[in-house]
């Protein structure tokens, strides 16, 4: 049987083997190091990873498939080479996170930011929209997290009642506050092709993300859930569009999906049927239409 494009690409390198075409640090206001890839040229876009804590590598296949983009990468502090000497609960907090993103667009001179983000990079996406909405082109968001914690009231339970016994059982082994273990241990349940799951998941190694990860995760999503009155107001101001391409059966449920449209008015969102969390790394025809949709989303 022909194996797919895709997984012959993911095959072919681990997460953290493709190389940039550029690679630098920027200096956060609060003075942390931020490391920065870009891939491609033309049309910059900001491509935030999610977690929080989780390296970006895992977003390499979609910076190569697309041309015509100048995607700008940034390890998120904590995470990569975007080293913190004090990772603590006035370090972790969103609006430091705005504030890195802020950075990028001051010096790199870039008027307004067209962010693409995954999962937590796309609650990230709506944290800052809320601060600077008069600096955001547009937001591309990929199976966004929520607006507000609603949505991890059944988050892992959806991707719990998908797990094997063999997935629970490792997840029983995992090392507690070991990110990347207990990740892979539950990889296949933000999946709706459990092979593809089984595939990619072979290529999650120690460099998905640093020691203290956990911290990262824990903190900030508190701080985000904190925040939450603060970013509904503040959203009320975004006027720029807003995209949202989803799996129909990722774990984050159709819920937030329709909780943006309800607060934002512009919003426009996209469903791919038989796809879950990670719709690039799925079967080839559900990973050739998000890759269709993401285009357009990003053009029009």
């Amino acid at each position: 049987m022909r194996k797919p494009w895709f997984l012959i690409c993911l095959l072919s390198f681990s997460f953290t083997e493709l190389l940039a075409q550029k690679s630098y640090f920027i200096t956060t206001p609060d003075k942390i190091k931020l490391y920065i890839n870009e891939y491609g040229t033309g049309k910059p876009v900001v491509m935030l990873a999610g977690g929080p804590g989780i390296n970006p590598g895992y977003l390499q296949p979609i910076c190569h498939k697309m041309t015509g983009y100048r995607f700008i990468v940034p390890d998120q502090r904590g995470t990569g080479r975007s080293v913190m000497n004090n990772m603590d609960s006035l370090n972790l907090v969103v609006d430091k996170y705005v504030e890195d993103l802020e950075a990028v667009r001051v010096q790199l001179k870039l008027p307004k930011l067209t962010i693409c983000g995954h999962s937590w990079g796309g609650m990230l996406a709506y944290a800052y929209a809320a601060k600077y909405p008069d600096k955001v082109e547009r937001l591309v968001l990929l199976g966004p997290g929520g607006i507000t914690p609603r949505f991890f009231a059944y988050f892992y339970s959806n991707i719990n009642f998908r797990l094997h016994q063999e997935d629970r059982d490792e997840a029983s082994h995992a090392v507690a506050g070991d990110l990347v273990a207990e990740l892979k241990a539950i990889w296949p349940g933000y999946f709706f092709s459990r092979e593809r799951a089984l595939a990619s998941k072979q290529l999650l190694d120690s460099s998905l993300a640093n020691k203290g990860a956990s911290k990262i995760d824990q903190v900030t999503t508190g701080n985000y859930n904190a925040t939450t009155i603060a970013r509904l107001n503040g959203l009320h101001n975004y006027k720029s569009p807003l995209y949202i391409i989803q799996g129909r059966q990722d774990p984050v449920g159709e819920s937030t999906v329709y909780e943006t449209a309800e607060l934002v008015k512009q919003s426009k969102f996209s469903f791919i049927e038989n796809c879950g969390h990670l719709p690039w790394l799925e079967e080839e025809k559900e990973a050739s239409e998000f890759y269709e949709l993401l285009d357009y989303s990003l053009k029009n």
